[in-house]
């Protein structure tokens, strides 16, 4: 790291469980060696379910700021990390994911090579089931239409952006729903200029076991979600398309709580959806609801 680079502050939210202690420490192993930039870690504990041996190598390390949340909440881990950002730059990275060399000053290049923008989006890979892959193909769709392009390719996973920290205020992540990285792309592609840049920077894993996002709440949480996202101020054709995908997501809960066995919940579920404009897509469903609650799954089913 070269004299006077500059510190940045990466906001790390942690189950600190003792299954994903080694890649916690890997993550943040990737912050402090950043070259070019100074990584400084604060590290968000969220929930009481910490693995103690864990804490204790955390509260051991003086590379990395801690706080710890009594309830696991990713968007409260979020706001409490933002709270703490006291650098004129951060990011974010999950505790099973990590930067590649350099990439703090790869982001840094970005920002400085698009002028006004407070918010760098890099490429990166995802990795997962033996596989590593690309997440971008074509930046240059996404740097025509951030807003529109996010409908049909999410491109701010949590370890992709750099953000000014004056632009990216704490106000962004008030009111944050579940699907944190949809919701918070949507405003920033509202309201700030984003650069975009195609140079890999982070490595995205698909396949860890106990995220928060593999959790029944989450999977629930699609709708809420979208309910959100449509109170925000959206061109019509966009806010067209989210209310279409809120129908879809609302059937995806009720066929979730179906594969359940929560019949009761599957049938508020798919009311919310009938509600919807385009729930008639949905109405051949309703036979295989009302089949499954009289007479049970059929034999073989999950």
């Amino acid at each position: 790291m070269s004299a006077g680079a500059p510190d940045i502050s990466i906001i790390m939210p942690t189950l600190a469980c003792r299954e994903r202690a080694g890649s916690l420490v890997r993550a943040i192993d990737t912050v402090v060696s950043q070259g070019g930039a100074r990584g400084i870690p604060l590290v968000v504990v969220n929930g009481g379910g910490a693995a103690p041996e864990v804490l204790e190598h955390l509260r051991r390390r003086a590379d990395i700021r801690l706080t710890r949340l009594e309830e696991a909440s990713l968007p409260a881990a979020l706001r409490a990390g933002r709270a703490m950002v006291d650098t004129p730059y951060f990011a974010v990275l999950d505790d099973d994911d990590e930067l590649m060399p350099a990439a703090l000053q790869i982001r840094l290049e970005v920002l400085a090579e698009a002028p006004g923008a407070d918010v760098a989006v890099t490429n990166g890979f995802l990795e997962g089931f033996g596989r590593r892959e690309l997440n971008i193909a074509d930046f240059g769709r996404i740097q025509a239409d951030p807003l529109r392009m996010l409908l049909v390719q999410h491109w701010l996973p949590p370890c992709a952006g750099l953000f000014r920290t004056s632009a990216v205020t704490a106000e962004f992540f008030e009111g944050m729903p579940q699907r944190e990285w949809t919701y918070l792309a949507l405003r920033l592609a509202l309201s700030l200029k984003i650069g975009f840049a195609a140079r890999p920077t982070f490595v995205y894993r698909t396949d860890t076991l106990g995220s928060l996002s593999k959790s029944r709440g989450y999977c629930l949480a699609g709708p809420a979600a979208i309910a959100r996202m449509l109170e925000l101020a959206l061109p019509g054709d966009v806010r067209a398309v989210l209310r279409v995908r809120l129908a879809s997501d609302l059937h995806a809960a009720s066929s979730y709580e179906l594969a359940a066995g929560n019949y009761r919940a599957a049938w508020r579920w798919h009311f919310k959806t009938l509600a919807q404009s385009s729930g008639w897509r949905h109405v051949p469903y309703t036979a295989r609801l009302v089949v499954a609650s009289t007479f049970g799954p059929p034999i073989g089913a999950p």
